[in-house]
């Protein structure tokens, strides 16, 4: 559909920093380079006003936004407790061939060396095993769309290196652990304990460089 090739588009092109947040993003040089009309263009636009990647103001025009602190404090306390959910589920229904699929991103987080980007995709490989595992993709869907947005707007570098891989890793593997022995109490705990670690760094993180 065009309007989903729409959506995609422009996402990317905010993710990449194609646009100032003092541009005002055109909606017909938008329709004239994706080759179609501003039906899709304005739909398209409408769902990343939804999901919070721009703001649209009548006679005023469209623009990347900037949440305030709050706003990323409440998307991550909603995508913990989501995660920890899918979680739970996983544990009563994870696959021995999905189990040894997490061992293996696993092992690769744990390849000396790897590069913080590496990294950081085999951690969203790592947990996306966990939450397809759930058989729940209505969750699944509503919490890619908050982590892909979290994601965007985060600077997490230094999640991911020196103590703060270590523990990652660390807490990574005892996950695994807990999922292998089909453990839902513990599995339930060490997701929430690792994801609420993480989302104090990221709120710190991000209030710091938005003060």
């Amino acid at each position: 559909m065009k309007e989903e090739q729409a959506y995609k588009t422009i996402k990317n092109m905010i993710v990449q920093g194609k646009f100032s947040m003092q541009e005002s993003i055109s909606i017909n040089g938008l329709a004239e380079e994706m080759n179609m009309s501003r039906t899709p263009v304005h739909k398209a636009l409408a769902q990343l006003e939804r999901e919070g990647y721009i703001t649209i103001t009548p006679q005023v025009g469209v623009f990347v936004r900037r949440p305030e602190p709050k706003e990323i404090q409440d998307r991550l306390q909603l995508c913990v407790a989501i995660d920890v959910f899918l979680a739970e589920q996983a544990s009563r229904s994870i696959t021995e061939l999905q189990l040894e699929e997490l061992k293996k991103v696993l092992e690769a987080m744990e390849f000396p060396g790897v590069a913080a980007d590496d990294y950081e995709a085999l951690n969203v490989q790592f947990h996306t095993i966990i939450c397809k595992a759930a058989n729940n993709d209505f969750a699944f869907r509503t919490n890619k769309i908050n982590w892909d947005y979290l994601n965007y707007v985060n600077i997490s570098d230094e999640l991911f290196q020196g103590g703060n891989r270590e523990q990652s890793q660390a807490e990574h593997r005892m996950i695994y652990y807990a999922l292998k022995d089909r453990d839902t109490k513990l599995t339930e705990l060490l997701v929430r304990k690792h994801l609420m670690r993480v989302a104090q760094f990221i709120t710190e993180k991000y209030t710091h460089v938005n003060a």
